[in-house]
């Protein structure tokens, strides 16, 4: 059993909530209407699932049994939306009833993620109850989409989903817009809302397992050869590798030179960011680009809860 912190600004935000006659703290509000995050709260790991490991392929083997759910009672409806520089994403839409009015939450899922994770569709059921709209929106060439420009994605990528979530503010203006992000997603999510300061769109965003520097995660990652974080390693270098092979002819059409040899014997992310995706986006290296893309530095431009 772990005892529960809160850990927040020393001052939050002063924000009105329905009954009360004056504003109260964030922070005060959280501790209110999550007992779970309040004073006194403990936490106790699953018997079953014990430690993030252990969590970890439990979310993976819910992986294969949500998709093939989701092959059978599909959820979602596919929008491709096509971006300023001839690019597309893969936009998965669940609407609720009234949904020109109605909030809609935005999902950015992990580096391998799509509409089919185990956490999205639980998370997507509970929207689902309370009638609030759900848009998942994947990378370029993820999520069973092709690029159709020579840009990939990367890790501190904001423009996509800025340009999506400004679509949706003029087709649905009365919509109130929400993020929810996990992992690499989170880090573009904060970024994105550190970024656009106090012209943000969001009403709020939910940040989840950000990894705020990037470059200290990936070298976390790569060097620890006798851990099991080395496993997430290999399964996040796969992943981009087949997405490398799946999209070569687009890419290949980039103005740089690649050496697809050493593309393809990469043994580390930081091995293959720096023989892909730092030249791509014009990089001098993939420390460089890791560096450049987390959210870290963009904390405290966030203006929204």
């Amino acid at each position: 059993m772990h005892k529960v912190r809160l850990v927040h600004a020393e001052k939050t935000q002063l924000l009105s909530t329905s009954g009360e006659e004056k504003p109260k703290r964030l922070s005060d509000i959280v501790r209110d209407e999550c007992p779970s995050l309040g004073v006194g709260a403990t936490f106790s790991q699953s018997p079953f699932v014990p430690g993030g490991h252990a969590q970890t392929i439990y979310a993976f083997l819910g992986y294969y049994a949500y998709y093939a759910h989701s092959l059978l009672y599909p959820r979602f409806t596919r929008e491709i939306f096509r971006l300023s520089d001839g690019g597309t994403v893969a936009l998965d839409w669940a609407l609720c009833e009234n949904h020109t009015k109605r909030p809609i939450v935005t999902i950015l899922s992990g580096v391998t993620g799509t509409s089919c994770d185990f956490y999205v569709r639980k998370c997507y059921n509970e929207f689902v109850k309370m009638q609030y709209s759900v848009l998942v929106v994947h990378s370029r060439g993820c999520g069973g989409s092709k690029l159709t420009t020579p840009q990939p994605f990367h890790c501190g990528l904001t423009t996509d989903y800025r340009e999506v979530i400004n679509d949706l503010r003029k087709r649905l203006p009365d919509c109130p817009l929400f993020g929810l992000s996990f992992s690499l997603g989170a880090n573009i999510m904060a970024k994105y809302i550190g970024e656009e300061a106090d012209r943000c769109p969001l009403v709020a965003g939910v940040i989840v397992g950000n990894p705020y520097d990037m470059y200290k995660v990936i070298r976390h990652l790569d060097s620890k050869l006798l851990s099991l974080n080395k496993i997430y390693d290999i399964a996040i270098l796969n992943f981009l590798k087949t997405a490398f092979n799946e999209n070569r002819e687009a890419i290949l059409q980039a103005p740089v030179e690649f050496d697809e040899a050493k593309i393809a014997s990469s043994s580390t992310i930081m091995e293959f960011t720096e023989e892909m995706t730092r030249k791509v986006f014009g990089y001098k290296s993939a420390k460089h680009l890791l560096d450049d893309s987390s959210s870290g530095p963009f904390l405290d431009s966030i203006r929204i809860p």
